[in-house]
């Protein structure tokens, strides 16, 4: 791989950790390779905040999101992000990097569009089973496309199948800081909210919670500012997020939430099998049932839709699924799942300029 020191590369994407945490994953790496790592996002997001506790340099710029089924509040669009890239353009003449690469979303796009008019090379990663609008956006500006699927690498020139950005030792590490109570001689339940925290999911998880905790340990995060809203008891443990998803994939048995690519591939890398809601509204392209459909027919996690989720429903499926715990993971060793880190790095330096 080529040295660039004294060069400098811009990470950008945000609103979700999926849409943000594989660029931390990126990190350790391309340190060796770029003098400066600087960060592009939202003002409140997500990223913010992961990035003030990882030391990185953080630049905040104007946002707004799709809101399918909202055309009023859609309305506003052209002119935020008209802003963004007029804010993007002076941070990029500025900063000078030699490449960008993006996670996706509308918190990259005007990031993404100002570098392709400022002839800066954009990386960028597509983590869905179908490309986000964001993305099909970005598309158009990058240099690389990188993509979770290998159905989605025969759309054209620029993409690439890499799979999923992960640490190579990502899901084997159990050593856990976090406090947690856990019976040794029970399975344990990963309950995930969503980074933002699903009020829906979220209330299912808890209504479940008494129910399934006389046979179960329960690590349920319920994203961010909802921990105040439900109360650990037990070996029921609430978490608003975790720095330690890897530990946490590891201790666990059986994961449980939205059907985003990051949770999917996080978890089935990690070995262990998922109980998936998608995300089904107005506001969702339905990628999570995509996701959801694709996996299943592999025989490695099981689908509820959203509509007809109850408590009784969520307790039956969980209980097949661990009384199965083994044939799923059989079907997971059969997916070969490649980690796409190493060959995300290999394209990020090549394209850089």
């Amino acid at each position: 791989m080529k040295n660039l020191h004294s060069k400098t590369i811009i990470f950008t994407g945000g609103g979700t950790a999926g849409h943000c945490m594989p660029n931390f994953y990126l990190m350790p790496e391309l340190k060796r390779h770029f003098d400066k790592i600087i960060y592009i996002g939202s003002k409140n997001g997500l990223e913010k905040d992961i990035c003030e506790k990882h030391g990185v340099e953080y630049h905040a710029i104007d946002t707004c999101k799709l809101v399918r089924g909202k055309i009023w509040r859609n309305l506003k669009i052209p002119f935020v992000l008209a802003k963004s890239i007029s804010q993007c353009k002076r941070l990029i003449k500025q900063l000078k990097p030699a490449v960008i690469f993006s996670k996706g979303g509308f918190v990259a796009l005007p990031v993404c569009i100002a570098g392709k008019k400022l002839k800066v090379p954009v990386v960028s990663h597509e983590s869905d089973f179908s490309f986000g609008l964001a993305n099909k956006l970005i598309l158009k500006t990058c240099s690389k496309m990188c993509v979770n699927y290998p159905n989605l690498a025969s759309l054209g020139d620029k993409i690439e199948y890499t799979g999923p950005i992960l640490p190579a030792t990502f899901g084997q590490d159990k050593n856990i800081s976090t406090p947690l109570s856990l019976d040794n001689d029970k399975k344990t339940l990963l309950f995930l909210g969503g980074s933002q925290g699903s009020v829906f999911l979220n209330e299912h998880i808890y209504n479940s919670a008494k129910e399934l905790e006389k046979k179960y340990n329960i690590i349920h995060i319920c994203g961010k500012n909802n921990a105040k809203n439900y109360k650990s008891f037990g070996n029921y443990n609430v978490l608003e997020f975790s720095n330690e998803m890897s530990a946490l994939y590891s201790r666990c048995d059986l994961v449980i939430g939205r059907a985003g690519a990051g949770v999917i591939f996080e978890s089935l890398y990690s070995n262990k099998p998922l109980l998936l809601i998608p995300l089904e509204n107005k506001s969702s392209r339905g990628d999570q049932v995509q996701n959801s459909q694709y996996f299943k027919t592999r025989g490695v996690v099981e689908m509820i839709r959203q509509s007809e989720l109850s408590s009784v429903l969520l307790i039956e499926s969980i209980d097949k699924m661990i009384n199965n715990i083994e044939h799923y993971k059989q079907n997971i060793k059969k997916l070969s799942l490649p980690n796409g880190r190493d060959k995300a790095i290999q394209i990020i330096l090549k394209c850089a300029k």
